[in-house]
């Protein structure tokens, strides 16, 4: 069972291998191995320490084959999430989830990074620990993200991210002619579009945070047959319909009707408001909502938008301001894409915490582009062998605990440390009598053991 399940991770991440050459093929499946395997920080000696040179014979390469797959391998970024999204997680989508629909997050991130030397660093905003009252800046590079999510037959309340494009976000003084300024919202609209060329006919569907609210995302997501659900300004400009002219009227037809209360001021009516049940973070909650067809013309022109307005009745929480550039979405579809968008926040956080997104020790600039982005790549693939294969291992069912006696879907830490333990099982024969073997294998345990401390 677990040398067909080591087969099947191989598999997995051969679908990606068309990005890259021939030799350089072998190179990717030694580090994402050793990225599964490796518990202390994602550099390339930890790498190579962990996954064990010696016992990869006569495949092994020597380091710095691993450390040039970085900053000179031929391999293309955005190449690889193309293939992502085609051959891992639109197939992932179709065969184990709840309906074939791509819903597209994005959103952006920051990685702390120590270093004036480090390519593209910059002080950006660290919204961790910022609020309302401080704003918080640290030295870091800013990814702008985007991440599949879908909800799997297994667990049809629960909501999985899949990431699958990732860009770096540049301040103009680090751009060139190769690589011109783009704005966190430009680059959003480039990850809409190429989803859209890589899955034509696939229903597509957008979500993001309120900063992406903007001219170019809405056009971005209406050309790519898409509709876009985010966050409006509570003190939005909108406007009613335009009316249609009468026959004897002469002159330019109207772009918009008249001025409308803004959505703050909406929010104080009485009446319009009706209860619906919608699926909010998991759990099925009654919503207050009260829903205006108008125009938000700074930002959608003429193309009409379903505003929102969500009420908690417990009056727990704040109202939310939402809207969709298509009209013709029901109230609780709208809700819950928008409480949907939280499977990235998690993505980002076990990138982080499990992946080692923010201690990648690159600095040159090929290599701060690639590196840092792999450690998403190998979370969507570890996800993905789980969903199709590792989820049928009795280890791998999520057991209810004395302190979570409720839990009822694996975490992505379940995932990895379900995948960590078939390959540790497939490497270490019990049965073994070669002492050399035994001897590499001990030394490898204990520079994993020991790098985990």
């Amino acid at each position: 069972m677990d040398a067909t399940l080591v087969t099947a991770w191989t598999a997995i991440c051969q679908q990606v291998s068309s990005a890259f050459t021939a030799p350089t093929v072998i190179t990717f499946l030694h580090i994402a191995t050793g990225w599964v395997l490796c518990r202390s920080k994602p550099t390339v000696t930890s790498l190579i320490s962990t996954i064990g040179r010696s016992l990869l014979r006569h495949t092994a390469k020597h380091w710095t084959t691993y450390e040039r797959f970085f900053y000179r391998a031929r391999w293309s970024l955005p190449h690889v999430s193309r293939l992502l999204l085609v051959r891992v997680v639109a197939p992932l989508v179709e065969s184990v989830g709840v309906e074939r629909v791509i819903d597209l997050n994005i959103d952006d991130t920051t990685c702390g990074r120590c270093g004036k030397h480090v390519a593209f660093a910059a002080f950006f905003k660290d919204a961790s620990v910022s609020n309302t009252l401080k704003k918080v800046i640290h030295w870091s590079h800013n990814w702008v993200i985007g991440c599949v999510a879908m909800r799997a037959r297994f667990w049809s309340k629960w909501v999985i991210g899949l990431p699958v494009w990732f860009t770096l976000y540049r301040k103009p003084a680090d751009c060139t002619r190769q690589t011109p300024f783009q704005t966190r919202q430009e680059i959003a609209a480039d990850m809409i579009r190429q989803t859209r060329e890589a899955l034509p006919d696939w229903t597509l569907r957008v979500a993001a945070d309120g900063q992406y609210a903007t001219g170019v995302v809405v056009q971005a997501a209406a050309g790519a047959r898409s509709n876009l659900v985010s966050r409006i300004r509570s003190d939005a400009a909108i406007y009613a319909l335009p009316s249609k002219p009468r026959r004897t009227q002469r002159g330019r037809r109207p772009k918009k009707g008249k001025r409308l209360p803004t959505p703050k001021k909406l929010a104080r009516r009485q009446k319009g408001w009706r209860t619906v049940e919608a699926l909010v973070y998991g759990q099925w909650r009654k919503r207050q909502v009260l829903a205006v067809v108008c125009l938000w013309y700074h930002v959608g022109k003429d193309r009409p938008i379903k505003l929102l307005i969500v009420r908690d009745p417990s009056g727990e929480q704040k109202d939310d301001y939402m809207f969709c550039t298509d009209a013709s979405v029901s109230d609780t579809d709208i809700i819950e894409r928008f409480s949907g968008r939280w499977p990235i926040e998690e993505a980002i956080h076990d990138g982080k915490q499990l992946g080692g997104l923010e201690q990648v020790q690159g600095w040159c600039p090929r290599t701060v582009v690639r590196q840092a982005p792999m450690a998403l790549i190998v979370q969507t693939l570890v996800k993905a062998w789980y969903l199709r294969h590792g989820v049928r291992a009795k280890s791998a069912q999520p057991c209810g605990t004395d302190w979570m006696p409720d839990k009822d879907h694996p975490s992505y830490l379940d995932m990895l440390a379900t995948l960590r333990k078939v390959l540790w099982t497939n490497r270490i024969n019990i049965n073994s009598t070669r002492r050399g073997r035994v001897r590499e294998l001990l030394e490898t345990l204990q520079f994993t053991l020991c790098a985990a401390a």
